[in-house]
């Protein structure tokens, strides 16, 4: 293959690439600007300190949104190909199709290095500062903690939940805490009612609850205790929410790779069962990167095999086909932390699956194989185009 057709058909890919990144990008920002209004509504939190969060946030929504976007962009590219008969003169002139690799191995690899530097480099201290920022707002955010049926984990480590609250008098009903800023002790609490206090003398925050009964489990499940009390009380330096003190908690997607690394083989960790979260952590900074090359791979062969008239059910299947490796990466995740795979195994298996896949799909465009789609989802898109088109809109008709 030519420079000249090399970075044409790289080209072809690019565009529609970026395209998805942006618009998968302004999805998962409104999704998590909705989240933060939430928690910040009623405060003194200025837009532009929501602004600022959000970009904190965009290490984190760039690596689960490359993958897909890789995946879409690539077969985008290659429908477009496809639909203008220009992949087919490209084949007629004695280009086979395993020569396609190289461009988009290059696409692919560049979306997958922009991961993985953002992953190991970049992630950990955007993470870091998003926390840092966010309890920088404890005092402009108290009103958060008046939330009702609402369940608030903006202070670090700890998740609160209030059946009922009194704004004027700071007043609660139904109190649940659930505490886990040490990580080998994770405590519950349930109590009758609370009330918070500010104690600004001392610059204190001050949850005290009535009635109520704590629950302290073990990280390893051995031992539990539970106590019953007519008091308590949760105090919170407002230095420390605002990270002006010592920081004591720190999670596990604020380390670095080697951070993570040290930790997961530290004896104490192994014995507690620890190391398995903190492999867990560190082969998803690698396995989420190396999943925009296989499921860049995997794009060609789909778009070579559709016409124009059955672009939307190409789409329709790489999107499929993303959600089926989601599915295998969270169903890995889940036997990690049931102790039933290793993380290895859990996190790598969707990439194997997905690459083994892919190399199908290229023997099979390799050769010119027809390729069908399955009945059901074959039957689902038409369902579909036919329940669109009772709206006044024309679709092709099978």
């Amino acid at each position: 293959m030519g420079p000249i057709l090399y970075r044409y058909i790289i080209m072809e890919q690019l565009i529609p690439l970026g395209v998805c990144i942006f618009g998968l990008i302004v999805v998962f920002v409104t999704g998590r600007m909705m989240q933060l209004m939430q928690i910040l509504i009623g405060s003194n939190v200025t837009i532009f300190d929501l602004f600022e969060l959000i970009l904190l946030t965009m290490p984190m929504l760039m690596l689960f949104a490359m993958p897909m976007a890789t995946l879409i962009g690539i077969l985008m590219g290659f429908l477009r190909l496809t639909s203008d008969n220009e992949l087919m003169v490209m084949r007629s002139s004695g280009i086979k199709f395993s020569q396609f690799a190289s461009p988009v191995l290059s696409v692919a690899l560049l979306t997958t290095g922009i991961s993985l530097v953002s992953a190991i480099h970049i992630m950990p201290h955007t993470n870091t500062l998003f926390r840092m920022k966010l309890n920088s707002l404890g005092r402009a955010a108290l009103p958060a903690l008046l939330k009702e049926r609402t369940f608030i984990n903006y202070i670090p480590g700890m998740i609160l939940f209030f059946q009922s609250v009194e704004p004027t008098h700071l007043a609660l009903q139904g109190v649940y805490v659930q505490d886990e800023r040490d990580q080998r002790v994770q405590s519950t609490i349930v109590a009758e009612k609370g009330q918070i206090v500010y104690q600004q003398e001392r610059d204190l925050l001050v949850i005290k609850i009535f009635n109520g009964m704590i629950t302290r489990i073990q990280e390893d499940f051995k031992n539990a205790q539970t106590v019953s009390f007519q008091e308590y009380e949760l105090s919170f330096r407002m230095d420390e929410l605002s990270n002006k003190g010592p920081v004591k908690y720190r999670h596990r997607s604020e380390m670095t790779f080697w951070e993570l690394w040290e930790e997961s083989q530290k004896p104490q960790n192994i014995q507690a069962g620890a190391a398995a979260w903190f492999a867990m952590e560190l082969h998803q900074m690698l396995g989420l990167p190396f999943g925009c090359l296989v499921l860049g791979l995997l794009a060609p062969p789909l778009g070579s095999r559709f016409r124009q008239t059955n672009r939307m059910m190409a789409v329709l299947m790489g999107i499929s086909l993303f959600l089926g490796y989601y599915v295998l990466l969270s169903a890995g995740k889940g036997l990690i932390k049931n102790g039933l795979v290793t993380p290895s195994i859990g996190i790598w298996t969707a990439n194997v699956v997905t690459l083994l896949l892919a190399l199908v799909l290229w023997v099979h465009a390799q050769k010119e194989k027809s390729l069908r789609m399955p009945k059901w989802l074959e039957q689902w898109y038409w369902r579909i185009i036919r329940s669109l088109s009772k709206w006044g809109k024309r679709y092709p008709t099978p």
